[in-house]
């Protein structure tokens, strides 16, 4: 076996250790490029996609997403953010309501202490109409484990507390009003390796226990193709699954998506 392969199996063998029995309150990745920024200043990926369809299907579906590194010395800022807006409706005719409308931004600070770990403190929000999500607003403090693999490949696994807010739309009795106060350990591992010259591959795990009903967890499986189209202009195919033990009634408890676009590297 070669050493970019056994990086590879390590981390599908992370992965699967770390994933719970599958059970919607969406977990999002905001470990887009598992290595630090190696440069001082701004750095970075900003992604647009769009499918227009029209004929016997009508339907236009928009997104755009960024996730921004600036460093400064040991500090490190990052923000991930993107949103989401899709119509569709039968020949001739547009429907009243769109299928999907999220807006999500996450900001982090991470400070360096050594050459392995850093402190990390969070801020996030996200609306999501189509999983009842009126509001979702969480911080958080942790730590994070950065490993290197060779010259080729990556591995950081973070932990940290986490309080969040949620208001969910068209609340009902069996929602409790639909307004909740929880406290979370967010636990992640996230790997990349390079494959070949042009493409590298990026796996991520997350697990989010409620503190107070551990059996109460949501997850995440990411994985994310990336090939070099030029050194600006890269091809990204994004495949996930996520899962929620204890949804909100009349949402399911998993979803799983394939998305596949561009990036455009600052």
């Amino acid at each position: 076996m070669t050493h970019q392969a056994a990086i590879v199996g390590a981390l599908l063998a992370g992965v699967a250790l770390l994933a719970p029995t599958p059970s919607s309150a969406k977990i999002t990745n905001v470990q887009a490029l598992a290595g630090k920024p190696v440069e001082e200043g701004l750095s970075g990926r900003i992604n647009l996609s769009a499918n227009v369809r029209a004929g016997n299907v009508q339907l236009v579906l928009a997104s755009a997403g960024t996730t921004l590194f600036h460093r400064t010395g040991d500090n490190v800022i990052v923000l991930n953010a993107k949103g989401a807006y899709g119509l569709k409706g039968s020949p001739g005719k547009w429907g009243d309501e769109p299928f999907r409308e999220r807006l999500f931004e996450h900001l982090r600070y991470r400070r360096t202490l050594n050459a392995q770990w850093s402190a990390e403190a969070f801020v996030q929000h996200e609306y999501d109409r189509w999983r009842r999500l009126k509001l979702r607003a969480l911080s958080g403090i942790g730590v994070r484990h950065d490993h290197k693999m060779g010259k080729r490949g990556h591995i950081a696994i973070g932990l940290a507390y986490m309080a969040q807010w949620e208001e969910l739309l068209d609340a009902t009795a069996v929602d409790l009003q639909g307004v909740y106060l929880e406290h979370r350990i967010s636990s992640y591992m996230t790997g990349s390796v390079r494959l070949g010259e042009r493409a590298t591959l990026t796996l991520t795990c997350y697990a989010q226990p409620n503190i107070a009903d551990l059996s109460d967890i949501r997850g995440l499986l990411e994985s994310t193709l990336m090939f070099s189209l030029t050194d600006r202009l890269a091809l990204k195919v994004t495949g996930w699954w996520a899962w929620d033990t204890a949804p909100p009634s009349a949402v399911r408890g998993y979803d799983v998506n394939t998305t596949v676009g561009f990036a455009f590297t600052i």
